[in-house]
């Protein structure tokens, strides 16, 4: 017995002593089995650390061909946690001038509670991938719950063409910005000095006589809206240094990006009382941030820099009332799916579930974001909620009159789904 908690003791010791020859947290287009990566977690885990893995296979396309060849730069920001989502994000992964693959991030597994079936539930941990070629351009937010130690990810990035919209500018400045005369300027990466607001459609609430609907969120409720980035490229002539003629801009102009959460604020909600039927409008706030990597690739006595943004949804402060909606169904015989509430129950919840990542309802918006540098961008689309949350929304429903002798009332779910986010009422009896 003695031996063998020697043996433990020496093992343990052995692993904590291993880990400074292991990978390290993060671990960058190396190919690793698994047993590698486990013994990592295993050393975390004797550290009271709860680790994983994601090994995020990244995989860019353009018109939907995949891409195999060497691309100009693949960067992995991190955008998990407050200090991420609200300022700037963290670039993990920057690399310049290599073929796409696997990347291991390594990632916290923070349990935050379970779910109807009894699993543990993980925060999850969000992550934006962006790629460039020589004359393409994309990039993709990706949210991942690490419920598994060691998680495979695919994540495939659209990339879009960048048009050349000036040439041939002679002159020695950058747009307005001053040109060093004894060097090129900095790299420069910076968020957005103010969060830009806009109210979207998140949901519809419909009631019938009678009945009060409430279309409800909760304080850190966490629903998701469309995501958007821009690239842009500079080619100067630096021949005859110090000045800098400036010979081409391309630019991408603004692309949806994937799809990112954004969390509440409060508790809120929008009231329908008696029959009828509201929009529901979110108020989100995106931020903007912008990198500026200055003399990326130079050839020739000529150099590119190169300038990406990206606008990210970051929270929701408000809900409010939108175009009032004709419903159809609500004051009808109910469908097959519906449920019955009765007189015990005049005051109830009817849940969603987490949503069918159906858009809402696009919605044009006019963004203008200053940074510390000067430098001033607008955004100029559509924005859009989507049908997905973390936590989901809910109805609250008070009765306030009975509309048929039998006291009791009924509801069914659009296209008979929870994901839907819309639930009918009616008095009539199936």
């Amino acid at each position: 017995m003695y031996k063998n908690k020697i043996s433990i003791i020496i093992l343990i010791i052995a692993f904590l002593s291993l880990g400074a020859f292991l990978a390290p947290p993060l671990i960058v287009g190396t190919p690793l089995n698994d047993s590698l990566l486990a013994q990592q977690l295993l050393i975390d885990m004797l550290k009271g650390k709860l680790t994983g893995f994601i090994k995020l296979t990244v995989k860019p396309t353009i018109n939907g061909t995949p891409i195999h060849d060497t691309v100009w730069f693949i960067a992995i920001h991190n955008f998990t946690g407050y200090e991420h989502k609200l300022g700037l994000s963290s670039r993990i992964i920057y690399e310049k001038f290599v073929k796409p693959g696997v990347y291991y991030l390594k990632v916290n597994r923070i349990p935050v509670g379970t779910n109807f079936k009894g699993e543990v539930k993980y925060r999850y941990v969000e992550f934006y991938i962006h790629i460039a070629t020589e004359k393409y351009s994309g990039g993709i937010y990706v949210v991942i719950e690490p419920d598994l130690p060691i998680k495979n990810v695919e994540v495939t990035v659209p990339l879009y063409e960048r048009m050349i919209i000036s040439t041939g500018n002679s002159s020695c400045n950058r747009n307005s910005m001053p040109v060093s005369q004894s060097s090129c300027p900095p790299d420069i990466y910076e968020v957005s000095q103010e969060i830009r607001y806009s109210f979207v459609k998140c949901g519809e609430c419909h009631s019938i006589n009678g009945i009060r609907a409430e279309w409800t969120i909760e304080k850190n409720t966490v629903m998701y809206f469309s995501h958007h980035s821009r690239d842009i490229t500079y080619k100067w002539s630096d021949w005859g240094g110090p000045c800098y003629a400036l010979l081409e801009v391309t630019d991408s102009g603004w692309y949806q990006s994937g799809k990112a959460p954004a969390e509440s604020s409060r508790r809120d909600a929008v009231v329908q009382e008696n029959s009828g039927a509201v929009e529901v409008l979110a108020e989100v706030g995106y931020k903007c941030e912008r990198w500026y990597d200055s003399n990326f690739v130079g050839v020739d006595d000529e150099h590119y820099d190169y300038e990406y943004y990206i606008m990210t949804p970051v929270d929701i402060i408000n809900l409010d009332d939108g175009n009032k909606i004709n419903c159809d169904e609500c004051g009808k015989k109910p469908p097959s799916g519906y449920t019955v509430v009765s007189e015990n129950n005049p005051d109830t919840d009817i849940e969603f579930e987490t949503g069918d990542e159906g858009y809402w309802k696009w919605t044009s918006a006019s963004f203008s974001f200053s940074f510390s540098s000067g430098k001033t961008i607008t955004f100029g689309g559509s924005i859009s909620a989507i049908r997905k949350s973390i936590e989901a929304p809910f109805v609250h429903v008070i009765v306030q009159q009975w509309g048929n002798s039998q006291k009791e009332y009924y509801f069914w779910f659009e296209n008979n789904s929870k994901n839907s986010h819309i639930v009918h009422f009616s008095w009539i009896p199936p």
